[in-house]
């Protein structure tokens, strides 16, 4: 509480808008030091989520590509769990980070557009109260990499164009091709970015031989990654179809999850620095990061993407909407009586409406309350990965239990099959202690990396569907089912456990059946 009190005295000063006035750097990292010690509080709440557990498994097959992401974050999941001893907390230091960067990004953005003081640290209080910031940072998924490095193009970009300077090019090619191996998503933000300049009197600085070289730089990092995917036979198409399933309920909840998302305080801040980017003579310089930011939010609207993929074009306009909000702070008449005007300061007010927001997020963007409540409250179908991160090793010793039942002699020609990929990847991170083997998945990167053992003619398979097994095995019975012991619904929770025994043919002829790329 005593440094969030002192960022409350730093807001609350009054407003200096002058450019060569220093940054509040003292106050934008106690904002940006607590955002990370939230995080960090509620890391291990719950469990791994089962994109973390699949990255993990990723991580112990290292590759240039996969089949649903490029292979940056399986790289980060395999650092963080050897420096970490392959704890939660520790996988989850780095997206927590990542919530610092956002909140210093977005500060140093609005310096850039002409907010003083005041402005900064609202911009950057604005970020790490921000519940779309706070549940994507939560996670070591795809999502976290991809909002930092979103948010370091558009702040290289900014420095572009104050500038001038073409170099700034090569940097952001750089920044890009990076992007790209975290998730293809940065390839919407490029193109929005292209045409944010094409649009204004920048476009001149598209003639330039260092966007050529950027660019070169750029396509060489991404290159192994679709390399790989080439090799491979594009089986990111695949799961680009899969999602395109969902495009139809993306686009209804699009727009009110942007509100959502951002929370009541923030909305306002974003919804203003838009409309004041894109309007206002002093944000002119910077316009084609404006429209940049509104084309890649509007794009992912018409191409039926999640809600959340273009979340990190907020830090741009969280930053705008500061410069205005400081200015319209300042131009407030003072509260009276004159002994309250001391304490109650209008940029205080507006901080503690932004930390009130961050309250009634926390439930649904981090693992805050305990998760039985998920039972009552079902806070999981706004934030689905809540539910998702719960009760992993209670399924693994189910399905340890139902291993270990199973006569020697059959037991060693048995192989654990699941029908998803985190099922697999827990298997595969709490097995080991149950002296399970290795577990084997059709879903996506567990598919390529191959069927069970020649010699394996039985599975105890977790979440698979009956009709498969029936078709590919002689005998099939259900032994189990699993329930989490908390009444939270979520994608295992009444999951099937069957034995199948007696493989009608080879592993090489039945595993294509098993293969679901989504």
């Amino acid at each position: 509480m005593n440094t969030i009190s002192g960022a409350w005295a730093s807001v609350s000063a009054e407003p200096d808008t002058t450019r060569g006035s220093r940054p509040p750097w003292l106050g934008i990292a106690v904002i940006a030091a607590a955002a990370f010690g939230l995080e960090m509080a509620v890391s291990a709440r719950y469990g791994y989520a089962r994109d973390e557990l699949y990255f993990l498994a990723a991580g112990h097959h290292l590759a240039f590509g996969y089949v649903d992401q490029p292979p940056l974050t399986p790289l980060l999941a395999r650092f963080a769990a050897a420096a970490a001893g392959n704890t939660l907390a520790g996988l989850r230091v780095l997206p927590a980070l990542g919530l610092a960067v956002l909140v210093v990004a977005t500060a140093t953005m609005s310096r850039q557009l002409g907010a003083g003081r005041t402005g900064q640290l609202l911009a950057a209080l604005a970020a790490a109260t921000c519940g779309e910031f706070l549940g994507a940072m939560h996670e070591l998924t795809t999502t976290a990499p991809d909002f930092v490095f979103w948010a370091v193009t558009l702040l290289l970009v900014m420095r572009l164009l104050a500038s001038e300077d073409p170099r700034w090019w090569v940097a952001i090619g750089g920044c890009v091709g990076i992007a790209s191996e975290a998730k293809w998503n940065i390839a919407f933000l490029a193109a929005a970015v292209a045409a944010g300049l094409a649009a204004t009197d920048a476009r001149r600085l598209l003639r330039s031989r260092y966007l050529l070289l950027g660019g070169v730089i750029a396509a060489a990092l991404a290159a192994p990654d679709l390399v790989w995917q080439a090799l491979h036979g594009w089986p990111n198409l695949d799961v680009f179809r899969a999602l395109q399933g969902a495009a139809g309920h993306n686009r209804a909840v699009f727009w009110p999850a942007q509100i959502l998302y951002t929370g009541p305080a923030v909305t306002p801040i974003w919804v203003t620095g838009a409309i004041w980017s894109l309007r206002s003579p002093a944000a002119r310089r910077f316009r084609p990061v404006a429209i940049a930011c509104i084309i890649a939010i509007v794009l992912q609207f018409v191409l039926g993407g999640k809600a959340y993929y273009p979340g990190a074009a907020f830090t741009f306009l969280i930053a705008a909407g500061s410069v205005p909000l400081e200015r319209r702070l300042a131009a407030r008449r003072p509260i009276r009586p004159a002994a309250l005007a001391r304490l109650v300061r209008p940029a205080a007010a507006t901080a503690t409406a932004m930390l009130a927001g961050a309250v009634l997020a926390a439930p649904v963007a981090l693992s805050a309350l305990p998760a039985r409540t998920l039972h009552t409250v079902p806070l999981q179908k706004i934030n689905y990965d809540l539910a998702e991160t719960i009760a992993w090793p209670r399924l693994v010793a189910l399905v340890a239990k139902e291993y270990r039942s199973l006569p020697t002699p059959k037991r060693r020609r048995t192989a654990i099959v699941t029908g998803n990929y985190g099922e697999a990847g827990a298997i595969d991170r709490y097995g080991p202690g149950l002296a399970l083997p290795q577990a084997y998945s059709g879903a996506n990167n567990f598919w390529l990396w191959g069927p069970p053992p020649a010699d394996d003619d039985a599975v105890v398979a977790v979440n698979v569907d009956p009709a498969l097994l029936r078709r590919e095995f002689a005998q099939v019975r259900l032994v189990a089912t699993f329930w989490n012991g908390l009444g939270v619904s979520d994608d295992e929770q009444g999951a099937q456990i069957f034995v199948a025994t007696g493989l009608r043919s080879s592993w090489a002829q039945a595993w294509p059946a098993f293969r679901n790329y989504s």
